[in-house]
């Protein structure tokens, strides 16, 4: 009897493995799938830059078609500062700002709603007044 027992517990647990492994591929599968980003302002790049009277950025490519940038300098003596969204292949101006008081790092903001998910951009931002500044940007893409 003993025998009997033990071959049918074998049969149970071979039968309950076999059942387990085939369910472990939908059991990878959820947990390797990629979470959705939260909707909302996602950031692309940030960076700072020493006194200077103008900067141009580094490229980045936002993954969809609506980019926002933040943007200010240090100082409170006049200075002013704007920023332009510019496409790198041809060096088109999507966006541009008004030109915008430092006041010690107060944040600005310029929005393009017409941008191409995939395609590089870059900031650049210009200083009028006699003083150069440190000036920082923020770029963020909305899901």
């Amino acid at each position: 009897m003993n025998a009997r027992k033990s071959i049918a517990l074998a049969a149970a647990t071979l039968a309950l493995g076999a059942g387990l492994a085939a369910t472990a591929p939908s059991a990878q599968a959820a947990q390797s799938a990629v979470p959705v980003r939260a909707q909302g302002w996602h950031l692309l790049f940030s960076d700072t830059h020493t006194p200077a009277f103008g900067w141009r950025t580094k490229d980045f490519v936002p993954d969809v078609n609506n980019l926002g940038v933040n943007f200010g300098c240090y100082g409170e003596d006049g200075q002013r500062i704007a920023a332009d969204i510019v496409r790198t292949s041809d060096g088109n101006v999507m966006a541009s700002s008004p030109h915008h008081y430092c006041q010690g790092g107060h944040q600005w903001e310029v929005d393009a709603g017409n941008v191409r998910a995939g395609t590089s951009y870059y900031v650049h931002l210009y200083q009028t007044g006699l003083h150069k500044h440190s000036m920082y940007v923020r770029a963020y893409d909305y899901h």
